[in-house]
């Protein structure tokens, strides 16, 4: 196996920081209190992605083992997609009537599946940008797809601010923060290095971790802290 370069190595280490992005809320939760079931689905498809994410920059970055490169960036893509949706799935079970879930939840389910379908035929046909910014990057349709869902979850969630206790508001706007902040780092090629050693989508990796332990902070002081 051929020796990674340096961006290759950023991402993949910094890879382990999703992948514990989803551990570590597991471990409060089971250590202290747990979280609604729907929730904690949503941190176990963190590690699921968090490993995936490790698999695709250690081995399909530059010369793919175990398998081609479009294959691991599937799996990567794919399973984020599915976080996403079960995002958006539990943000519905909290706050929308049983009428709105009738609808809203196939519909977010089968937009789920339209979306892992047509990243994984853009990746095996080696699909290009769907939206693109020239040499600096862009985003494929997974890519795209991702940032729909994500925007989704944050509007559903935003519709029914009244209902959020005042503390965990700020928490909300934290992870808010955080996405639009990981959105302008994911713009960039998973080679692009501002110099010195800014090694952009490695550091997106970073910023959607503590994004994510910022959403179950946010759902800590929902659930929990709220009843003490």
């Amino acid at each position: 196996m051929d020796q990674l370069p340096n961006f290759g190595l950023a991402n993949t280490i910094t890879g382990f920081a999703t992948l514990f992005s989803g551990l570590m809320p597991l471990a409060f939760c089971y250590l202290v209190d747990r979280h609604p079931p729907r929730w904690m689905l949503v941190y176990w498809l963190i590690v699921v992605t968090g490993v995936f994410t490790i698999t695709l920059h250690g081995f399909g970055e530059t010369n793919p083992v175990f398998g081609q490169r479009w294959f691991w960036a599937f799996l990567d893509t794919g399973s984020n997609i599915v976080v996403t949706w079960a995002i958006v799935l539990a943000a519905l079970a909290d706050f929308y009537s049983s009428d709105t879930q009738k609808w809203a939840r196939p519909l977010a389910t089968f937009l789920m599946l339209v979306g892992v379908a047509w990243h994984f035929y853009d990746r095996y046909m080696s699909g290009s940008y769907l939206i693109g910014f020239g040499q600096w990057g862009g985003f494929k349709p997974g890519q795209s797809w991702l940032i729909a869902f994500s925007l989704a979850a944050t509007i559903l969630f935003y519709v029914k601010r009244k209902s959020i206790p005042p503390r965990a508001m700020p928490l909300l706007q934290l992870v808010t923060a955080l996405f639009v902040c990981g959105l302008l780092l994911a713009t960039a090629k998973n080679d692009n290095i501002v110099y010195p050693f800014l090694s952009l989508h490695a550091l997106w990796h970073l910023v959607g971790a503590f994004g994510f332990i910022a959403l179950w902070a946010f759902n800590d002081v929902r659930f929990v802290k709220s009843k003490a």
